[in-house]
């Protein structure tokens, strides 16, 4: 059980560094795009933020997760045994649903701040889609959020949480682009060989 408990928080702690890490190469290009008087990076990831956070979890999962990930000699219990081969690889399919209790967080926190709110308050689909799901936050620059908490749960809770699908869905995604890369330079092998 206490392999399993590292194994995961392990994982959860490499898919936090690898989104940060994917973070700052985004904000690194945002900001070099700037630079050349070229703002639509900038505007897509402003309309588009809960897509650009599933996007970025899927570029954040394409690497490999190998052995210089799987905690070689990292981590030794009291007893001295060691914990290896975390496998986190096989793992990172899942990531979705060990980060899923933060969405459940961010449920609750809006149900609670919905409640504070009104007198007259009850939850509906539509509330809750318009609300939390997808609240109208594309007029609103990102560093603009800090008066309006609706935007911040969005990105705080729903971003996070399909960056971890995108995370998820990463393996499949680098599974089938390669053979996709490999049929499309066979075929373009065939074609040189016919000339």
């Amino acid at each position: 059980m206490g392999r399993w408990i590292i194994r995961i928080w392990v994982s959860i702690v490499v898919f936090w560094f690898l989104m940060f890490m994917s973070g700052m190469a985004l904000a690194s290009a945002v900001h070099l795009s700037l630079r050349m008087d070229l703002p639509f990076l900038r505007e897509c990831i402003r309309h588009h933020d809960l897509l650009t956070m599933f996007l970025l979890g899927v570029t954040t999962g394409l690497p490999m997760l190998g052995s210089g990930f799987t905690g070689r000699g990292w981590f030794r219990s009291k007893s001295g045994l060691t914990y290896e081969g975390f496998k986190l690889e096989a793992i990172k399919r899942w990531m979705w649903l060990l980060i899923s209790p933060v969405l459940l967080v961010g449920i609750i926190a809006w149900i609670e701040t919905q409640r504070e709110g009104g007198v007259l308050f009850s939850v509906t689909l539509s509330s809750f889609y318009h609300g939390f799901l997808m609240p109208d936050c594309a007029n609103r620059p990102l560093l603009r959020y800090t008066g309006d908490t609706t935007c911040i749960m969005n990105l705080l809770f729903v971003g996070t949480w399909l960056a971890s699908v995108g995370y998820s869905l990463a393996p499949i995604v680098r599974r089938h682009g390669a053979k996709l890369w490999r049929n499309l330079t066979s075929f373009d092998k065939g074609l040189a060989a016919g000339q």
